[in-house]
């Protein structure tokens, strides 16, 4: 730790170092773990473990915390008749371009995998045997194709709907001219007309829109669920990126309806 932080702790017994992300656990000075007692002696401000070891579990849960123990044998024993699985992180620091990292990775991962075999602990396996260059890559193609994928999909979809919508507005538009002008010749001024046919446009726009949003609610946390198994936890973040995209889907078809009113209206005064 003091390598990855520079702080030193100096714990004896059941004192322990703590970074929570659990809210219960901030700002606590003891705690109990299975019968076991701890003394908080140091509450660590910082994720002392982000850009130095590579944790996997984050992409899966958003509720953990690190614990910095005096011994971590004397930790273990405490718990012997628990399932308690060890894992041994192996990384090197590399000063080189991620060109050469990328070509460093597989005989890293190589020397990584026999150093795993020779284990004499049985349940005790090396992760990390991989560069930050080559994981960055491949989470870049996996979420880059997710992500180009979803955007393609939506821009279709809606352009789709936009359409049929624009489209079944200009055919009324041309049936109901002859109403217009008879609605004209006894007495309904412009201004009537364009309430009227406004209204009459913005039903039929923005009612399709309405139960999408309905249905997005209801289902939200059901999306939530989905986006964790592949390693989406921020929950401030997923609902903020949800309502961005409400936001900008609702403006398309604010600017959509008022070009479909214009025509519309247009065509009913020609």
């Amino acid at each position: 730790m003091k390598k990855m932080t520079g702080q030193k702790l100096n714990l004896t017994g059941n004192e322990v170092g703590l970074w929570a992300r659990n809210d219960q656990l901030k700002n606590q000075k003891a705690f109990s773990l299975n019968n076991q007692n701890y003394t908080i002696k140091e509450a660590i401000q910082q994720d002392f473990i982000a850009n130095h070891v590579s944790n996997p579990y984050v992409l899966l849960v958003s509720d953990y915390n690190y614990l910095v123990v005096a011994d971590i044998q004397s930790f273990l024993e405490q718990y012997q008749d628990s399932a308690v699985y060890t894992q041994l992180y192996g990384g090197m620091d590399v000063t080189a371009s991620l060109e050469e990292q990328l070509k460093l990775s597989d005989d890293f991962e190589e020397f990584v995998n026999n150093f795993s075999h020779n284990l004499k602990n049985e349940d005790g396996m090396v992760y990390g045997g991989g560069t930050a260059s080559d994981a960055i890559a491949q989470m870049n193609a996996l979420f880059g194709g997710v992500l180009f994928i979803g955007i393609f999909l939506s821009i279709i979809f809606m352009i789709g709907t936009v359409l049929v919508i624009y489209y079944k507005q200009i055919s009324e538009g041309y049936e109901d001219r002859e109403r217009f002008v008879i609605l004209q010749k006894v007495g309904l001024d412009q201004k009537q007309i364009k309430q009227t046919i406004n209204k009459q446009v913005l039903t039929v726009f923005f009612l399709p829109v309405i139960f999408a949003f309905l249905h997005l609610a209801f289902a939200y946390h059901m999306l939530s669920l989905i986006l964790k198994v592949i390693g989406v936890v921020d929950t401030a973040m997923m609902l903020s990126v949800t309502l961005s995209i409400c936001g900008i889907f609702a403006l398309i078809y604010v600017l959509i309806f008022m070009i479909t009113s214009r025509s519309y209206r247009r065509i009913v005064q020609m």
